[in-house]
């Protein structure tokens, strides 16, 4: 443990030094994407379906949140909003979102304090690329999506001024405030973005599902939330959760006190997980990885890459996903079993003393790859969009 103590008191300097307006209070943030257990509802719930938050159904929450604590989880990275499913958003006739309803505050509240019962912290996601599909009917409720809103000055200060606002600002008077990790303003904004990246590198090629806007306005949508979230919640970090760093510059002119990037098989395949900040040119603030397969990605098994990330100087990794929403056809019993030996896999980590020195040379060798091919957005979506953001409905139940 002496060695692992070191190696994360250094970790810890590192941190220090490099966040900016706020300081990440983990010095290595493992931990597992939840990232929901009703799609859309636990922050406000979806009654016209019979689904209640977090504060109507505290203790079915508490007992998946210990349950990650048990295995040696230390953060959580739960989505809020990834689209407007819960009666807690609401409209005006001109699309204008009105004041957030109370039950998604009581449930924010709620959840920060059973996250401090348990001994975990939560990074929250407010929104996702999903938000971005038009406008529809689902399921027998009226889904609104982001674009016009985003795309239109005025309605986006009300989305500003009702819903982030009032629920950053009920969050920084909880009592349980610590237990707040992080905010993610969006999962994978990339997917809904279209054309030239501002700063050079990979032009973006969104998913055709969805209503895409152009970087500067996904630029000036993440920066007004994320001058809300300043100012109503300043000691808490923040980060955008980007797609893949095969976008790794798009979002870093923002003013985020931490990197995120996600990996899957596609990604590794050219941006490989063996390489450190440095390589990629995030090496100025610390870098997470926030989302990827918890069981492995193809020839690479779960505790390489975690010993990998660690060394390598990343500030964490957060696993997709506790639900394990991406194993489909499986039965309950079968993804319990599935899901505590992903979870025991990170109460091992977390345990074993670390040194660096005896992984380095493995997880530190020079993966050579190909020039890039023309990049295959079907291959690319088939990953993103049906795993990490497409909501399966088996699940909502």
């Amino acid at each position: 443990m002496r060695k692992l103590t070191l190696a994360i008191a250094f970790m810890a300097v590192t941190l220090c030094t490099a966040v900016q307006a706020a300081e990440l209070k983990e010095n290595f943030s493992y931990g597992i994407n939840y990232a929901w257990k009703t799609y859309a509802g636990d922050f406000g719930g979806i009654s016209a379906w019979g689904l209640s938050g977090v504060a109507s159904d505290p203790d079915a929450y508490r007992a998946e949140l210990q349950d990650m604590a048990n295995n040696g989880i230390k953060v959580v990275r739960w989505w809020i909003w990834p689209e407007f499913w819960t009666d807690a958003v609401s409209f005006s006739p001109d699309g204008s979102p009105n004041p957030l309803g109370q039950a998604a505050i009581d449930d924010g509240l709620k959840a920060l304090e059973i996250a401090d019962e348990v001994g975990v912290r939560l990074m929250l996601c407010l929104f996702s690329f999903d938000g971005f599909r038009p406008s529809r009917e689902t399921f027998g409720i009226q889904m609104t999506g982001y674009h016009d809103i985003v795309i239109d000055d005025t309605k986006r200060s009300a989305l500003m001024e009702n819903i982030v606002t009032p629920f950053a600002k009920a969050l920084q008077s909880s009592p349980y405030i610590d237990s707040l990790h992080s905010w993610d303003v969006i999962n994978e904004p990339e997917w809904a973005t279209t054309g030239a990246s501002k700063y050079g590198g990979e032009t973006f090629e969104p998913d055709e599902e969805l209503q895409a806007i152009t970087h500067d306005q996904m630029e000036t949508f993440i920066a007004d939330t994320i001058k809300v979230l300043r100012a109503e919640t300043p000691d808490v970090p923040l980060s955008v959760g980007a797609a893949a760093l095969k976008w790794a510059h798009a979002w870093t002119a923002l003013d985020v006190d931490f990197y995120q990037t996600h990996i899957y098989d596609w990604v590794n395949a050219f941006w490989p997980y063996s390489k450190s900040p440095a390589d990629f040119g995030l090496d100025d603030k610390p870098l997470i990885m926030g989302e990827y397969p918890v069981e492995g990605l193809e020839d690479v098994d779960h505790k390489t890459m975690l010993d990998s990330w660690y060394s390598n100087g990343y500030a964490g990794a957060i696993g997709w996903d506790y639900r394990i929403t991406h194993a489909k056809g499986l039965s309950d019993s079968a993804l319990s079993a599935t899901r505590n030996g992903y979870l025991a896999e990170f109460n091992d980590f977390a345990l074993e003393s670390i040194d660096p020195s005896d992984i380095a040379v493995e997880n530190n060798q020079s993966t050579e790859t190909e020039s890039e091919p023309e990049f295959d957005s079907a291959k690319a979506k088939a990953t993103p969009l049906t795993a990490p953001g497409q909501p399966v409905l088996e699940v909502i139940e």
